[in-house]
């Protein structure tokens, strides 16, 4: 199959999205939505912010496609996991223009990465407990599942049928697994729902930048978010 078959099958997957998932494709394509335009405009020079928030709305749409196209480990590892710590560091940057933290023109110091994400993560540890625990528990989840190479990740797209008719698969997109792909789109719109609540959390507190109207739909999407976690409780207990 050629790259441009590959790529028109993506196409169809994301236009059947909302047919095949119902409402776990539509919450989770709303909180993109909110994410994208959650800000109308800044009110101090926050410029890391802003970087990093575009990161934010790029990685978490990205999640989304690549959820429904049937690829879990790019959806969870490549993009998610980014999304989580690109959500750390806006709201970290939000309160601390300083942009010492990242990098100094005037002293010409190389930049830290690893510093500069623990000195981020410490302080959302410390002022939004909540926040941090919630983004810690997705990304143990992440790191124990799909960050690293492992065998039981090809469960996902390798089979191998013995017997008369013996064959060996191994499929570009992940097979079809309507529950599980449910469970990573609550899961996707999970990780969005608390990077708007923190986002939010720490501009009431510390300014930054006026919220669109589209901020205002977070307590409704957050309800839509509980009623979906149910649903996927009454389909796993047992009948």
């Amino acid at each position: 199959m050629s790259i441009e078959e590959f790529s028109s099958i993506k196409h169809r997957m994301v236009l059947g999205a909302e047919e095949r998932y119902g409402d776990f494709f539509t919450v989770a394509r709303d909180v993109t939505l909110l994410l994208s335009n959650i800000m109308s405009w800044p009110t101090k020079d926050c410029d890391i912010f802003i970087r990093f928030l575009s990161q934010m709305k790029k990685s978490h749409t990205l999640c989304l496609m690549a959820l429904v196209r049937q690829h879990r480990i790019q959806a969870k590892m490549m993009t998610l996991r980014y999304f989580l710590e690109s959500t750390v560091h806006a709201a970290y940057s939000l309160v601390h223009v300083d942009t010492t933290n990242y990098f100094d023109t005037l002293d010409g110091k190389k930049h830290d990465p690893q510093k500069a994400s623990r000195v981020a993560y410490a302080w959302i540890d410390k002022h939004y407990r909540s926040h941090s625990e919630e983004i810690k528990r997705m990304k143990d989840l992440i790191n124990q599942q799909t960050a690293h190479a492992n065998v039981y990740n090809s469960f996902h797209n390798f089979d191998f049928v013995s017997g008369e008719n013996a064959a060996i698969y191994t499929s570009f997109f992940d097979f079809d697994d309507d529950h599980w792909l449910k469970v990573d789109l609550w899961e996707c719109a999970q990780a969005g729902l608390v990077a708007t609540d923190l986002i939010l959390a720490v501009r009431n507190q510390h300014g930054g930048f006026i919220p669109s109207r589209q901020a205002e739909k977070l307590p409704q999407m957050i309800e839509s978010a509980e009623c979906l976690l149910a649903q996927l409780g009454d389909a796993a207990a047992p009948s």
